[in-house]
């Protein structure tokens, strides 16, 4: 899979929307698309505009009224593929969920320079749901489908940092924090004891203006004490009331 197509795909996935108000004779359906949604979804597939499938490995949850993805697509070398992941706040309308993603992150090594980052972009999707199966098509604009079979309720804890969300649900974690001049992604199982975590990564993709790395099925160390997540390097990121 060459990086432009990886990168290409993912900005036509995330196409700025319009979002359309909700009225009071609204409520049953937005109740409806709260509960296809909720909970975290792990990806089977996805699906650009122009018909063509792009393998990719990743988790996306909705909880609370907020949302937090992250994924790493599938080519070789898997050191040069391309990233996403996204976080911030979403409200089901009667047709469709609007997001709104604080954080809209791309990571490439293949690309100069690795990181793109925009804050604040707005997308509406139609939801699609058949059993323990989801579909997310962003309609209004590109007409890219994304698939996902469900993972789990989405029960845990869910915290905001200074610049993104981080996870602990159904036994997973996920990470999303990043701004212009950074990001770090990733998500996978995790062991807890006390304040010390080992992170079981299945995807992670970090960068910053002038390099960028993927890793996936390895081990890192962490802690969490509630104010503050760190890892085993020694980078840490405050939860923001």
């Amino acid at each position: 899979m060459k990086h432009h197509s990886t990168r290409s795909a993912f900005l036509s996935a995330m196409a700025f929307f319009v979002c359309g108000c909700v009225t009071a004779g609204q409520s049953a359906g937005t109740d409806a698309l709260e509960q296809q949604v909720n909970g975290l979804w792990l990806y089977t597939g996805l699906t650009s505009s122009d018909g063509v499938e792009m393998p990719l490995t990743g988790v996306f949850l909705f909880k609370d009224g907020v949302f937090v993805q992250q994924a790493v697509f599938d080519g070789q070398p898997f050191e040069e593929q391309g990233a996403m992941a996204h976080a911030g706040p979403y409200q089901p309308a009667a047709e469709w969920v609007h997001l709104v993603a604080e954080q809209t992150i791309s990571t490439d090594p293949g690309q100069q320079p690795p990181l793109s980052f925009r804050s604040n972009t707005e997308h509406d999707v139609t939801v699609g749901r058949s059993g323990n199966d989801l579909t997310l098509i962003f309609s209004k604009g590109t007409g890219t489908v994304q698939r996902f079979e469900r993972a789990g309720p989405g029960d845990g804890e869910l915290y905001a940092l200074q610049n993104g969300a981080l996870a602990f649900v159904d036994g997973y974690f996920i990470l999303v924090q990043g701004d212009e001049s950074g990001a770090v992604t990733g998500y996978g199982t995790f062991e807890k004891a006390g304040d010390s975590l080992t992170l079981n990564v299945i995807r992670w993709a970090e960068a910053d203006n002038s390099s960028a790395a993927n890793f996936r099925d390895t081990v890192m160390q962490a802690s969490f004490d509630g104010k503050s997540f760190t890892l085993e390097d020694g980078r840490s990121f405050p939860v923001t009331p």
